[in-house]
């Protein structure tokens, strides 16, 4: 059997999350973690418009800095969404010296969970997680998966 990933949910009320990095993954990872009662933080080093956005609305912090260690003070879990596979790299380490949950958004191995593919309705939740070797077949049942939620077919 290839799949040895549990999924596991928590509760995200209060709980807050570090984004580092706000490109395409970044922006996708802050949409989703949005659905639920997260406190997100956004560190990059220029956002985007949909960021700046967000954090005017007040539904998100918005930090435009090079990223340091000291912001993983009190986070649950930290996302490194960066284009620069060394701050990644020292992202991951640094959250995981810590214990938090990282995912990293450009190698597996660093990641002590992984982001799953999110389908969230009012009543239901699910998350959507491969092997990592076809990402095709994930993103194809997570589209499912949210024909049937989010569209309330249940």
């Amino acid at each position: 059997m290839k799949n040895r990933y549990f999924p596991l949910f928590v509760p995200s009320s209060g709980r807050n999350v570090l984004v580092v990095g706000a490109g395409t993954i970044g922006l996708r990872r802050i949409q989703t973690l949005m659905k639920f009662d997260f406190q997100v933080t956004v560190v990059c080093l220029a956002a985007g418009e949909e960021v700046k956005r967000l954090a005017g609305e007040g539904r998100i912090t918005l930090r435009e800095t090079p990223y340091s260690s000291e912001q993983l003070a009190g986070c649950f879990m930290v996302l490194a969404c960066t284009g620069d596979r060394a701050v990644n790299h020292r992202i991951g380490q640094d959250a995981k010296e810590r214990g938090l949950f990282v995912s990293v958004c450009d190698n597996r191995e660093e990641c002590n969970f992984f982001f799953p593919a999110v389908a969230a309705g009012e009543e239901v939740t699910a998350g959507i997680a491969g092997t990592g070797e076809n990402h095709g077949a994930t993103k194809n049942a997570a589209a499912k998966v949210r024909e049937i939620i989010e569209g309330k077919a249940y």
